[in-house]
């Protein structure tokens, strides 16, 4: 697979685990709002959905027994954990990457869908992002051509204002006809924009509350607040629950300005600062959504909330260590991964054979035409058969995409030729690779009928006439070279890294299979990775002196070492012994 194509799906893998990991997070942050009520001071209703933004933006994290996803089943990045075969597994699946697509979703190539979303995607993100910049360079331009304020009166308030604040961030004002409400602008220097005539019709003590709340979301970094948010937001466009959420943010965040400005005068003060804020309402309107602009005013239904909270909002925070406790708490637990199940036993070769035996356990495929691994199809072959070794229920999960996928007849469709034999309609080509999978990680409608999925598998072939680099995509994966050696006795305890090399390039996905005290200690913050030609993969370890560690390269269920072409290695044992 071009490097190109899966750095793609894996971006759009992480994209929407990210994304449906943050709707999560929003519910939860609803759900503690709703609950905590009136207890929860602004800053802290706030504070909370900063969680949602650092879980848009997580590229990776820490797995964890007490994060909120152990509680769900599934997990988007290509990692599984906890199979029934008794397994601890240390997995990364290219088929998740790749994000494969039932046969009956495909055109005639095969991948349409998979080209569609990124798509579809992309022109999303691209035209918010041009929108919002073309808004700000515009608005940007604006304010150069105006001068600021240099009223005496009105720019000794606000030194005395910041000062109230404890703010030193250099700040001008600039009055423009074209902005709707007070605003400040800009990340490196801020300006404070203000409506035309604002500073005429305003008293100096309605001038202070406005110039108090600007000064807090200085005070609280909301500008740069602003521009992460508005970052994920053009990331997660497609999410309405991100969109919810950052405009509930916002709000918030208004209301944390108003606690912060009123917190600098007496309680009694809350009704005539609120009163300010009805007159900005009256007198003009919310600006314009834009990454460097955060201002004063929200829509109406909004203010209305807003203007409630204010009346309640007190001058102390009673119970910040609780509040903080709390914040830590709910960090703890969505900002963290599921952990891996603990497993306690490495796979052996009589799990494969119980599982023949286990009329509950899932399908096995006892053929399939072409055979696995055929190097001379006959290109005029009109179908792809698989058979398992039991009646199947009626469901069927051909996956695959691009020009690997065979097209299939214009008006044929998959069917069943009895209850343990699936037909697939296909049109071959002549010298070509072929790889169909026969369900994935995410599509498993190959059930048993008693409702259990067939284990992911693939059937993979060549035409003929194909050549032999095509041929050589067939044939399974050797490994050419074990560091430390398969079997040593006498390895380093300090070794940081163990080390297998194949004779192909490999694919994105890597098994290193085992569990209980033998399996070597993953070393802390790291993960598997492949070298640049991706025929060695490395799993940073931390070793102990004088232990025996054992460990298997794919197993029965986890098949996930595979070469480019997507043919599995066969199952390896890998056994050394630490020196005292």
């Amino acid at each position: 697979m071009p490097t190109l194509l899966v750095l793609s799906h894996s971006f759009f893998a992480w994209l929407w685990r990210a994304s449906w990991q943050a709707s999560v997070v929003i519910a939860l942050v609803l759900l503690t709002q709703w609950l905590l009520r009136d207890r929860l001071s602004p800053r802290w209703r706030h504070g909370l959905w900063l969680l949602v933004v650092i879980r848009l933006a997580l590229p990776w994290s820490v797995e964890t027994p007490v994060s909120l996803f152990n509680l769900l089943d599934a997990k988007s990045t290509g990692r599984s954990h906890g199979f029934a075969d008794n397994t601890s597994v240390l997995e990364a699946g290219a088929q998740d990457e790749v994000a494969l697509i039932p046969s009956w979703l495909t055109s005639r190539s095969g991948g349409s869908w998979s080209v569609l979303i990124p798509s579809l995607w992309l022109s999303g993100a691209v035209v918010l992002l041009c929108y919002l910049r073309i808004s700000s360079w515009r608005l940007g331009q604006t304010v150069r051509r105006h001068r600021p304020i240099t009223d005496s009166a009105v720019l000794n308030l606000l030194e005395d204002c910041k000062q109230e604040m404890g703010v030193r961030t250099p700040l001008s004002l600039v009055e423009l006809p074209g902005v709707s409400s007070p605003s400040l602008f800009g990340f490196i220097r801020p300006r404070l924009l203000l409506p035309e005539g604002l500073t005429h019709k305003f008293s100096p003590a309605e001038l202070r509350y406005v110039f108090l709340h600007e000064l807090g979301h200085i005070k609280r970094a909301d500008i740069l607040v602003n521009w992460l948010t508005t970052a994920a937001l053009i990331l997660h466009w497609f999410n309405p629950l991100v969109w919810y959420a950052f405009a509930r943010m916002r709000v918030d965040g208004e209301l944390a300005c108003d606690a912060l400005a009123l917190s600098q005068g007496r309680e009694t003060e809350n009704l005539s600062y609120g009163q300010t804020i009805i007159r900005l309402v009256e007198s003009f309107s919310r600006p314009a959504l834009m990454p460097g602009l955060v201002g004063i005013l929200e829509n109406n239904h909004q203010m209305k909330r807003r203007i409630s909270m204010i009346a309640k909002i007190k001058k102390e925070d009673n119970r910040p260590l609780l509040v903080a406790a709390l914040l830590g708490a709910l960090a703890l637990v969505t900002l963290t991964d599921a952990q891996s199940g603990p497993g306690s036993q490495e796979p052996r070769a009589s799990d494969a054979a119980s599982a023949q035996l286990d009329p509950k356990g899932p399908p096995r495929i006892i053929a399939t035409s072409p055979h696995i691994a055929e190097t001379e199809v006959n290109p005029a072959t009109t179908e792809i058969t698989v058979t398992f070794d039991r009646d199947m229920q009626e469901g069927f999960s051909w996956t695959g995409g691009g020009p690997e996928f065979p097209a299939s007849p214009k008006g044929q469709k998959a069917q069943w030729r009895d209850k343990r034999t699936c037909v697939l309609p296909v049109q071959l080509q002549v010298g070509h690779y072929y790889r169909v999978g026969i369900n994935s990680t995410s599509f498993q409608n190959f059930r048993s009928a008693e409702g259990v999925p067939a284990k992911p598998s693939a059937i993979y072939f060549t035409t003929q006439g194909a050549s032999e680099a095509l041929k050589r995509q067939v044939s399974k994966p050797q490994i050419v070279s074990l560091t430390p050696v398969n079997g040593a006795r006498d390895v380093d305890p300090g070794l940081t890294e163990l080390r297998v090399t194949f004779n192909v390039a490999m694919g994105e996905g890597f098994s290193w299979t085992g569990g209980g005290p033998e399996f070597p200690t993953i070393a802390e913050g790291k993960k598997p990775y492949w070298m640049e030609d991706h025929k060695t993969c490395v799993l940073p370890v931390r070793l102990n002196p004088g232990s025996q560690y054992r460990l298997g390269l794919n197993s029965p269920s986890h098949k996930n070492f595979q070469s480019a072409g997507g043919v599995p290695l066969d199952p390896v044992t890998y056994s050394f012994k630490t020196r005292d």
